[in-house]
């Protein structure tokens, strides 16, 4: 009975570990070629401790220094060699990446460049999956994420290499492409998306999958009550 209840005190303890909150006075830092953070992202970092700040362009190892977490919110602007450079090294010095991407029309891969920063991590942006309308996306439980989670997805892309743990639903609400993984390299964290919608902390509750007119936002209530939720978890994850 005793070696039973320690076997449970270890599981609990491991859980907790495993979402423990980042340190106070860890500073998010917004990346200047693409979209800012949503308002609400504030919240989040209040919650956390921590603090957003909007860094300006060129991205250098010093604009990083005091960064624990970089956003590239759909990057549209050209990221050059030596700004790649400085995101790699803060990466492999411990800092974490979280990078939100979306289908061509609305994010060009080029000029941003960004399947050369995030190769250096053994990971890719495909070209666009197959158009489903409001077809929506499951993340599963485990290292960043404390219960399965519904997210939107309504047009984007695969993600190649890293560890997946999100996946777009296909027409009959099953598991298809990766659109979001994370890998850890050197001790540093990176983020993918595939499709933004969720860092943008869209759907709602009343989303109803496949449903609504295509490409139209203003006439479709999208799928997937539980960005706000998820996002609260994976700035945790990074920031910690």
């Amino acid at each position: 009975m005793k070696l039973q209840s320690i076997t449970v005190l270890v599981t609990l303890l491991s859980s907790a570990a495993a979402y423990a909150q980042p340190p106070s006075g860890a500073r998010i830092c917004a990346d200047p070629h693409g979209q800012a953070p949503p308002a609400a992202y504030a919240s989040i970092a209040a919650k956390l401790g921590a603090e957003i700040v909007q860094l300006a362009a060129p991205v250098t190892a010093g604009s990083l220094e005091r960064c624990h977490v970089l956003l590239m919110q759909v990057p549209s602007q050209e990221i050059k060699a030596d700004e790649r450079d400085a995101i790699v090294a803060f990466v492999r010095a411990g800092g974490s990446l979280l990078v939100a991407f979306d289908e061509e029309r609305r994010a060009p891969l080029e000029p941003p460049h960004v399947n050369e920063l995030i190769a250096a991590f053994g990971m890719k942006l495909t070209a666009d999956t197959e158009y489903l309308h409001n077809t929506g996306a499951i993340v599963k439980k485990g290292t960043i994420n404390a219960a399965d989670r519904e997210l939107p997805f309504s047009g984007g892309r695969a993600v190649e290499g890293g560890t997946p743990f999100g996946w777009q639903l296909n027409q009959s609400g099953e598991a298809a492409q990766a659109y979001v993984a994370f890998a850890t390299p050197d001790g540093g964290k990176v983020v993918v998306f595939g499709d933004a919608m969720a860092t943008l902390l869209l759907g709602t509750p009343e989303g109803v999958r496949l449903t609504g007119v295509p490409r139209d936002p203003s006439r479709t209530t999208y799928w997937g009550k539980d960005s706000a939720i998820f996002m609260d978890e994976l700035l945790t994850w990074l920031a910690r």
